[in-house]
């Protein structure tokens, strides 16, 4: 595309032909053909000259920009810039080069060597690569720890190239760049890099990160004993491609769902892993996240836990076999002591009566302790499956009153039941409301004062169930109230809580937490507790089958 300079020249040129070409054929002036090639010469020669002066112009214009400019980076760059000649004499430097040799800023370097600046040691290192460049001509890269004549140590990155003129090298340029700070964070970098790497390979349990395609980033030696592979050969790989192609599509499922939900999943399961035989896993996958909150990848850990399984077996055989060759002699006991006392086996006289009616009672509470402690192993081990009905509240809560005012009775308590509720029907394990109940209930009675009211207070708020039981006993201070609900309690909280109470109370927070619930105690310096929980009138599972919320 021509420029505006070269148009105005076509335009000055064709305007000027026309103009001759006139005078030329212009009778009144007579202007002959040789006249006008050298007036045309001559205008020709006169705007060259113009031309040739404007370019000068331009271009000594743009050398001293470019010399200005390159003056600029020279003063102001933070680099140490400097020239030598062939000699290994320097010709100049920048401030920051004078400034780290100590010299003033309006001093002149020029005509001493690196001997006359820095330490013998150091300009001999400097000697040796400049002679490689004045040498050959190449370019030449190298790191130098410097030691100052101020007693510190530097460490530069520095860049040499030669400088020609007329084909010929005449010198040395160099560029320093400090990279003190750099190489110790760098050096720092590698030692945390280094204790990772340590930790990593001293878990006692398989760990490794990957991106979100699944290619292994990072991993621990562990690994090697499941894949019979060097660590390095595993690093770039996908584990669900190559190791894992029994499990490949549960993995990828896996994954796609905590890069979706950004959660964590945990889970065991018993699996057949690289190869093995199988065996029980705990797993565990977490996202790995970028400043911006999004998923980059995930680290995976599992743990064999046969072992583990194989004891909790052990203790399950355990806990049923001792329940059940407890719970079967006192069932039988309470059935001869009830035939006793119908007269089945013959008319008892009254002390003989309360005789039996008080073993009987001591072999209820011993059935019911067993009952509690098999139930909350259960609870622990995950065995309860809750099977939510409905039912109706008021009526479980009178009926289960009802059966137990026997023990309140030996106490000479009376159980008074309260309820404001319009619609009693709920949704939820009738059997383990039951046992929280009468865990709460209970409690109430062994701790209550004799001769007093327990109050059992049932009231509805929006769309939860609330159930207070309300009983006179000695003050809890809140220190240990904070315990009341715990398996294992401070000694010092230990005489507040029988056997039976104690794991009941614990069963009870169980029982409640498994509905979403909230189970709440309070004790008043006025001698009155009060112990009970909240409930969803309709179980989370039901609500979320069929949309009621």
């Amino acid at each position: 595309m021509l420029t505006k300079r070269v148009c105005g020249k076509i335009l000055f040129y064709f305007l000027f032909l026309i103009f001759i070409t006139f005078l030329i054929n212009c009778p009144k002036i007579n202007l002959s053909s040789k006249d006008a090639v050298i007036i045309s010469l001559f205008v020709f020669w006169i705007h060259s000259l113009i031309d040739k002066k404007y370019l000068l112009n331009k271009l000594s214009q743009k050398f001293n920009n470019q010399k200005s400019l390159i003056n600029n980076l020279f003063i102001n760059c933070p680099n140490l810039i400097y020239l030598k000649d062939k000699n290994f004499n320097y010709i100049d430097c920048n401030p920051q080069m004078k400034k780290l040799i100590c010299v003033d800023g309006q001093s002149n370097i020029s005509g001493k060597n690196d001997f006359d600046v820095f330490p013998s040691d150091v300009a001999e290192t400097l000697r040796q690569y400049d002679k490689k460049v004045i040498e050959k001509g190449e370019v030449v890269s190298y790191k130098i720890e410097k030691k100052l004549f101020t007693g510190e140590t530097k460490i530069y990155d520095t860049l040499l190239a030669p400088t020609m003129n007329k084909d010929k090298i005449s010198g040395v340029l160099g560029i320093m760049r400090d990279i003190t700070q750099t190489e110790a964070l760098r050096e720092k970098y590698i030692i945390k890099n280094a204790q990772l790497n340590s930790i990593l390979d001293n878990v006692p349990f398989v760990i490794y990160l990957k991106d979100i395609e699944g290619r292994v980033i990072a991993c621990n030696k562990i690994l090697e004993n499941y894949i019979n592979q060097p660590v390095k050969n595993v690093i770039g790989t996908n584990l669900s491609d190559t190791f894992l192609k029994d499990i490949s599509d549960k993995i990828k499922k896996e994954d796609a769902q905590i890069i979706k939900n950004k959660q964590k999943i945990s889970y065991e399961s018993n699996l057949n892993i690289y190869g093995k035989e199988k065996a029980w896993y705990s797993v565990s996958k977490s996202p790995i996240f970028n400043d911006r909150n999004e998923v980059i990848g995930i680290i995976v850990y599992f743990i064999n836990i046969d072992d583990e399984k194989k004891l909790q077996a052990r203790k399950e055989t355990f806990v049923a076999t001792l329940t059940h060759d407890l719970k079967t002699p006192t069932t039988a006991q309470m059935n001869a002591m009830k035939l006793l006392l119908d007269g089945s086996l013959g008319s008892l006289n009254p002390q003989q009566k309360e005789m039996v009616e008080l073993t009987l009672n001591s072999n209820i509470y011993m059935s019911n302790m067993i009952s509690t402690i098999l139930a909350t192993y259960k609870s622990e081990s995950g065995e309860v499956v809750l099977k939510p009905e409905e039912f109706d509240i008021t009526e479980l809560i009178s009926s289960t009153c009802k059966e137990i005012c026997n023990l309140a009775r030996t106490k000479e308590q009376n159980i008074i039941v309260k309820s404001s509720i319009d619609n009693p029907y709920v949704t939820a394990d009738k059997l383990q409301i039951k046992r929280a109940v009468v865990n709460l209930i209970s409690n109430a009675i062994t701790y209550g004062f004799d001769k007093t009211d327990i109050e059992v207070v049932l009231r509805e708020e929006d769309d939860r169930i609330f159930l207070d039981v309300l009983n006179h006993c000695r003050y809890i201070p809140p220190e240990r109230m904070k315990e009341i609900f715990l398996k294992y309690k401070s000694s010092e909280n230990a005489k507040f809580n029988k056997a039976s109470t104690g794991l009941g109370l614990y069963l009870s927070k169980q029982i409640i937490n498994a509905h979403s619930g909230e189970i709440h105690a309070n004790s008043y310096e006025n001698q009155t507790c009060v112990f009970g929980f909240s409930i969803p009138k309709v179980h989370k599972s039901i609500a979320e089958e069929t949309g009621v919320n």
